[in-house]
């Protein structure tokens, strides 16, 4: 299986289905596609730690300097050129598509676009967004071998 997603929609996407209430092989399934989507996000998450360090002021191991006296997530940056440079840079990565794939079952990819297609739950908002571009992945992934 692979499902291809903006690097962006990595983030909100594991609370997002954790949040699905299923049962039985439909919370299987879903618990395999995290484990995948998991890989995903310690991969983006992996990037992004990369690109900050070529553009944040360094401590004396190499690791970025936090910013606004240790806030968590916020970073010094060497200076107003770097800072351009980062925010540009952080833009292309999260607009990249990732990849999410491996092997799990034998119609794993039907069952995860029929539990898509059968949520009722009211989106709005990051929530909608993500979901649509999460059904057109599964669209896009095409039908499985032997499978639909």
């Amino acid at each position: 299986m692979r499902i291809k997603l903006e690097n962006h929609y990595l983030i909100p996407l594991i609370p997002f289905l954790r949040g699905m209430k299923l049962k039985g092989e439909r919370s299987r399934a879903r618990s395999k596609f995290l484990a995948l989507a998991a890989e995903a996000y310690a991969a983006l998450h992996e990037s992004e730690l990369e690109l900050l360090k070529e553009y944040a002021a360094l401590d004396g191991d190499g690791n970025p300097l936090p910013a606004n006296g240790g806030a968590e997530g916020s970073f010094t940056l060497r200076d107003a050129e770097a800072a351009r440079e980062y925010r540009a840079e952080h833009e292309k990565l999260f607009t990249e598509v990732a990849e999410i794939e491996g092997g799990t079952y034998t119609a794993h990819l039907a069952l995860m676009r029929r539990i898509l297609a059968d949520y009722d739950e009211e989106l709005a908002g990051d929530d909608a967004a993500l979901y649509d571009a999460l059904c057109d992945a599964f669209d896009a992934a095409g039908p499985e071998k032997g499978v639909e």
